[in-house]
């Protein structure tokens, strides 16, 4: 397990409470592994995620992530550095997905252009016949 100073702690504090398929993810002795109450997927996220409502990432229901027994949840108290680290890694991914969004609007108007002249060719096709 990494010491809380490396490289490898800063880069998985940032993704500390994205929900892995077990199957696939290499599950730590911290980390938390559950199924999905709906289709039976089986999760697994990181310890700090307990006590937090996900998506499923197979069939996108609400899951409740289980607080393990033995825990409570003042154990998750993180300290203020960590806090900070949270929030810049949300607000980077909250830009990225803003740039994201205005390019599928982007996309979307071009497609509606698109749709408009090809109904507009239909339309005169079906008036010449």
């Amino acid at each position: 397990m990494a010491d809380e100073t490396s490289p490898e702690s800063d880069a998985r504090a940032s993704e500390s409470f994205d929900v892995q398929d077990a199957d696939a993810a290499e599950i730590r002795d911290t980390d938390i592994q559950f199924d999905c109450p709906q289709c039976g997927k089986s999760l697994v996220i990181d310890y700090r995620g307990a006590g937090l409502e996900i998506a499923c990432s197979q069939c996108g229901a609400s899951v409740l992530v289980p607080i393990p027994d033995g825990m409570e949840l003042t154990d998750l108290d993180l300290d203020s550095g960590e806090i900070l680290k949270q929030l810049f890694a949300t607000r980077r991914n909250y830009q990225k997905v803003e740039l994201q969004v205005k390019e599928l609007r982007t996309r979307l108007a071009q497609l509606q252009e698109t749709l408009g002249v090809m109904q507009e060719v239909v339309a005169e096709g079906l008036a010449n016949t």
